[in-house]
């Protein structure tokens, strides 16, 4: 009776990246990512500088997709 839309969201080039990485890669960009967002928001913390606090913002939206790529590999 009614058609469901199936909406996909389009993926981000940080999305697509995580997505072609090996697992074991995904770790070590994990790991880098923490200490980077770590760094910046002290930085930041220290300065106030907008720089530092929008490379934080995007380290932990590639946390953040690295999070979801490991998920969706587990479920599998």
């Amino acid at each position: 009776m009614f058609k469901k839309k199936t909406e996909e969201k389009k993926k981000t080039k940080i999305e697509k990246r995580v997505e072609g990485l090996p697992t074991s890669e995904l770790l070590s960009w994990a790991d880098q990512a923490i200490y980077s967002i770590g760094r910046n928001l002290s930085s930041w913390q220290k300065s106030k500088d907008n720089f530092s606090l929008e490379e934080a913002r995007i380290g932990s939206e590639v946390l953040h997709a690295i999070m979801e790529s490991l998920n969706k590999r587990v479920i599998k």
